[in-house]
């Protein structure tokens, strides 16, 4: 008679580390560079999607502003990565005075399935 093995739930065997998304509204042309900020400090997946601010022409024209294009990058990593990223992200605005953005995180508390905890966890 062979014996039957109890599986146990995958948080019971194995560490469940916070994941986080990580959302930066940047200039057009500057999200290639943030995903790759992303990218190097272990996020699991970037996606970039176009976006484009809010002014009227008026107001563009009163600022001087030619260009209202954004990219919005929104990168999954875990939380404990995320000041490293942060740290090299706020050095890229600083580089040069056309780098400009706003990023802000949101925890992820919840996902359906083991295997996509897995996959966003880079594991």
């Amino acid at each position: 008679m062979a014996k039957s093995t109890i599986k146990q739930p995958y948080d019971k065997t194995n560490e469940i580390r916070p994941i986080c998304a990580y959302f930066a509204i940047v200039n057009h042309g500057n999200g290639a560079a943030v995903s790759e900020i992303f990218k190097r400090a272990g996020s699991s997946a970037q996606f970039i999607q176009m976006g484009e601010g809010t002014a009227s022409k008026h107001v563009l024209d009163i600022l001087g502003i030619e260009d209202n294009r954004k990219e919005i990058v929104i990168s999954l990593i875990d939380e404990n990565r995320l000041k490293e990223a942060t740290v090299e992200l706020e050095a890229f605005f600083v580089a040069s005075k056309r780098n400009k953005g706003i990023g802000f995180s949101i925890p992820m508390t919840g996902l359906a399935g083991v295997r996509m905890y897995q996959f966003l966890a880079n594991l």
